[in-house]
Formats: structure tokens, C-alpha cells, sequence
């Protein structure tokens, strides 16, 4: 394992004293991290992630200095589909905690809970949203039921099997089709908005011949796409508010795949992220309350984003992203107020102080 931080990470730091200056600092202690990542994104050629991305916006370099500016050391390692190897080379690297950056195995975003349980069970610190609440974010559906439980307005919709006729149940179009299971925007294209049923039952076919599974239809929430950025556990921190503009003579007016993770096509379509935004005083209010009330039915107890349509008198929940996108250069949340290194330092002492806790219940 590498020991405290690198000479490709002070090069990239303007002052090369800073990451000393932090190591040095006195109190405080060092950790040995592992960065525990998405296979697909793991360099061999670079497995801690110390040289400079090819893409700015790389979440696992973001972290992987942020980890080192703080005095830490790190060792990176994949989520691979052998996870008993996966596992020995975590408990190989005597982690002090495990900054988990994992959001899918083998394509399968369901999946992203599953190292997580075992982590839990083994009982080493891992950074971010506890197995349930993942599970509990990724089923859309679900996560909508327990956040109405909590009093937040979500909007009506039903779910549709393959293999099971289905009834809209007095549902108004336009609608949104969209699977059930996924995170952020995924599966969601212009295609999902629909004004008729023809259309509806062509959408449903092409979306259960691509993946077989449960189709979620929802009543279009007509408004403004706020994103909040929280963090906490006892107590939560609205970090940011974010909104994702489209211009008025836009086609779309909803987060799509591409809307939210291509920047070219924003570029060409003219949709921007502003952050932070603006909102009247009691929108604003209400935004936050209710962002709270999700983040709690959820029980994410870590740092996520939350999303809502936002209208001149309404305000609802559309969905839940625990372990949000951590890069420093990330569009939806702003780092740049808050602090990006001290973010990381919040994460990181949640995850040790959530570990102490379950300790103590044993």
C-alpha cells in the first residue's frame, strides 16, 4: 500500500507545501483508505488514482486526492463480479474505512447495495448510504411510497409487470415511463413523456424487450427540476440547491439521461445547470422541508441528492440519489461553497461515527 500522499499528487497541487502542510498538521490522524470503485472505471495502469484524468469530472480522482489532501493514504480497488476476491482484497489493504464510489456490478445498478451488506456484516466502515437505504432509493416506486408516508407530495403513478395486463388506474397523460429500478435519470429519454395510449403500450413494449422488468408510469409534473444536495445524520445539512434549466422553446422540459450527464448535448440543446438557484422565500422553505422529510423516510444517513419539480404552488418528490455524484468538478451540487475537501472529511467521519454506532448495538 501506498503511504501518505505521492509526488504525482503534489504536482498537481499549485502550492507543492499544501498536502505537506495538511499531513503535518498537528492532531491529526492518518487513515488507510480504500477506494472502492465501479470495475469498469478501474486503472491498472494507475490503481490509486494519482495521475490526471482523462476526463475532469471523474469522481474516483476527484476523491482519491481530496482522500490524500486530508492525509490519508489510499489503495483503490474494483468491484468485481468475484466478490469473495473482491473481499480479500479490501481485508488484504487493513482499511481504516472503505470510501465506497460503487453505483453498479456488471451493469446492474440493483446490485450496488450488495458489497455494501457484506462491508456492514464484516464490520469495516464504508462511507455512504447503508445497504437498505440503497436498496429502498433504487426501487423508485417504493421510495415514492415511503416518502408520501412522510408527507411529501409524489406523483401518481402505477407499475406495470411484462407478463400482467395493467390498468392506468384514472392516471391523466401526459405520463413518464420509465424502469422501476435505476439511478438518476436512467432509462429516461424524450421518449418517456407520452400524451396517448398508443403510445403509451409502444413505449412499454420497447422498454420490457430491452430489459424485462417492472415499468413505472407517472402523471408528468409539470415545472422547474430542483435538485438539493444533503448531508447528515442526526442532523442535515442542505448543502446546495440546484436547478437544471431548459430554455422555453425546449423539446424536453424534464431530466433525461442526457440532459443530466452529457455535456455536449446540453451545450447543443441549450440546457444548463445553475447552481445555486433561486427560489422564493416559501418555496424555498417548503423545497427543504420536504427534502429532509425524504432523505429521513429513506433513511440515508449519509450525503445524497434529492429532486423535485417545482411549480408556482406545488412542490414534488421525484426522486432520491444517495451516493451522488462526488466529483469536484460536478455540475449539480456547489462544491465551490461548501467546500469540497471538507465535504469529504464529513462523509468520511459519518461513516466512522455510523460504525461505532452499530458496534455498540451488538
Amino acid at each position: 500500500m501506498q503511504s501518505g500522499p505521492l509526488p504525482a499528487v503534489r504536482n498537481r497541487c499549485k502550492n507543492h507545501n499544501e498536502i505537506d502542510n495538511v499531513k503535518k498538521s498537528p492532531g491529526r490522524r492518518i487513515l488507510r483508505a480504500v477506494l472502492l470503485v465501479d470495475e469498469s472505471l478501474f486503472v491498472p495502469d494507475d490503481p490509486d488514482f494519482m495521475k490526471r484524468p482523462k476526463k475532469p469530472w471523474e469522481a474516483e480522482f476527484s476523491v482519491s486526492h481530496a482522500l490524500r489532501m486530508l492525509g490519508h493514504s489510499v489503495v483503490g480497488i474494483p468491484a468485481t463480479l468475484d466478490v469473495a476476491e473482491t473481499i480479500a482484497r479490501i481485508k488484504a489493504a487493513r482499511p481504516d474505512f472503505v470510501f465506497n464510489l460503487v453505483e453498479e456490478m456488471n451493469g446492474r445498478r440493483e446490485y450496488d447495495s450488495l458489497l455494501v451488506s457484506i462491508l456492514e456484516l464484516m464490520e469495516i466502515p464504508c462511507t455512504g448510504a447503508s445497504a437498505e437505504a440503497l436498496m429502498l432509493s433504487r426501487n423508485k416506486h417504493l421510495a415514492k411510497l415511503l416518502v408520501a408516508e412522510a408527507g411529501v407530495p409524489v406523483p401518481k403513478g402505477v407499475v406495470i409487470a411484462a407478463d400482467m395486463k395493467h390498468s392506468l388506474a384514472g392516471l391523466q397523460f401526459p405520463l413518464i415511463v420509465k424502469p422501476v429500478q435505476g439511478d438518476g435519470s436512467e432509462g429516461i429519454s424524450a421518449k418517456s413523456y407520452v400524451k396517448d395510449p398508443a403510445v403509451l403500450q409502444r413505449r412499454i413494449a420497447q422498454l420490457i424487450r430491452r430489459s424485462p422488468q417492472l415499468i413505472l408510469c407517472e402523471e408528468y409534473v409539470p415545472g422547474r427540476e430542483i435538485i438539493v444536495t444533503l448531508s447528515g445524520v442526526r442532523t442535515i445539512t442542505i448543502d446546495s440547491i440546484c436547478e437544471l434549466v431548459f430554455p422555453r422553446k425546449s423539446q424536453i422540459k424534464f431530466a433525461t439521461e442526457l440532459a443530466k450527464f452529457d455535456a455536449r448535448y446540453r451545450e447543443r440543446a441549450g440546457i444548463f445547470y445553475r447552481t445555486p438557484t433561486r427560489l422564493p422565500e416559501k418555496v424555498k422553505e417548503r423545497v427543504i422541508d420536504f427534502a429532509r422529510k425524504a432523505y429521513r423516510a429513506l433513511w440515508i444517513e449519509s450525503y445524497a441528492k434529492v429532486e423535485f419539480r417545482v411549480g408556482d404552488d406545488q412542490v414534488v418528490f421525484i426522486e432520491a440519489n444517495p451516493n451522488s455524484q462526488l466529483s469536484r468538478f460536478a455540475h449539480s451540487t456547489d462544491f465551490i461553497s461548501i467546500g469540497y475537501e471538507k465535504f469529504i472529511k464529513k462523509i468520511i467521519r459519518m461513516a466512522l461515527e455510523r460504525h461505532k454506532r452499530m458496534r455498540r448495538r451488538l
